[in-house]
């Protein structure tokens, strides 16, 4: 068989339930890159509960595989045999490899003792998929225990998956709870990792005057990107601590205080936060106030402004014309 013919074609596989009380193997399909000192990894297998096909990827340093070394990356097919050894159970995959790409069969057997633990801390009847997920994510024994310690007893599997995708460690958890973060859920502990929610970035709004601020606030907050120094620049602006919703609009609306300058050069001080925020929305700004003052229409409001904006000069002064009879 050709060597090209080899690269794009996989065995065919018989695919093996896994019981929890058994020492059988789960099989399927994997592909493969080899990249520097990763190693990227897709793995697919059919369901053995019905007909569909889960399958997943990841990426492993190339120093926790056992049998994977750089003279995979060589120009010529070569058959692989590595292993991935974690608490769950160890992951077995052979196959072939070409500059550095690779695809075969992958074969896991899982770990009796690490069932036996699971089933002692209330995780019964746990699928192949399962204990696969927990190998693949590297979720041992001593960390699930950490996590009840740290007062996640009752999470499930796919929160325990989550928090170990998200480094969630029993520290991060100390510090949530230092800074007034008590009794969070197993999600709530997991959204803030997935956002990158520090205990720097919690103390610098603390520190900037937002305190006791909700999960929910905190992620929006640092999806749209708001800092110390913007809440400081605003406050030196005359907008000291808008509330957090009008905060967050603000910053998408681009108020900054620099903005915000302009129009008080010009005349326009203490603008409510809402008016200011419709100003930018409708592009009510110092060039188009100069146009309109240049033009001898001078002592306009803001909400004037915005009028003109939406719907023309001549149409403002009408209206003006019929209010003033």
């Amino acid at each position: 068989m050709k060597k090209a013919t080899l690269l794009i074609t996989t065995a065919s596989i018989g695919l093996l339930s896994i019981s929890a009380s058994a020492q059988e193997v789960f099989k399927g399909e994997w592909m493969g890159r080899f990249e520097s000192n990763k190693v990227w990894v897709s793995l697919r297998t059919a369901s053995v509960r019905d007909d569909s096909i889960f399958s997943w990827s990841f990426t492993l340093q190339t120093e926790k595989v056992k049998g994977l070394t750089a003279t995979q990356r060589s120009s010529d097919v070569t058959p692989v045999h590595f292993e991935l050894a974690r608490d769950a159970g160890t992951v077995v995959f052979d196959g072939i490899m070409k500059n550095g790409s690779g695809l075969g069969d992958y074969q896991f057997t899982a770990n009796q003792e690490y069932i036996s633990a699971m089933r002692a801390m209330g995780y019964d009847n746990l699928s192949g998929e399962q204990l696969l997920r927990l190998a693949i994510r590297d979720v041992s024994r001593a960390f699930i225990q950490e996590m009840r310690s740290s007062g996640f007893q009752s999470s499930t599997i796919d929160q325990i998956v989550r928090m170990r995708n998200h480094n969630i460690t029993p520290g991060f958890i100390r510090e949530m709870k230092a800074l007034g973060l008590d009794n969070l859920s197993a999600d709530q502990v997991v959204r803030l990792g997935t956002h990158e929610i520090s205990a720097a970035f919690i103390q610098e709004m603390k520190t900037a005057g937002y305190e006791s601020l909700s999960v929910d606030q905190l992620v929006r907050l640092r999806n749209h990107e708001i800092d110390a120094a913007y809440i400081r620049s605003l406050g030196e602006a005359g907008y000291r601590l808008p509330p957090v919703d009008q905060l967050i609009r603000m910053r998408d609306h681009s108020v900054t205080p620099a903005f915000i300058r302009e129009l008080k050069a010009m005349g326009y001080d203490n603008i409510p936060p809402e008016t200011l925020i419709r100003m930018r929305r409708r592009d009510v700004n110092p060039a188009f106030i100069k146009q309109l003052s240049d033009g001898g229409h001078k002592d306009l409001s803001a909400d004037d402004l915005i009028y003109i904006r939406d719907h023309g000069l001549d149409a403002y002064l009408t209206r003006r014309l019929r209010r003033a009879r």
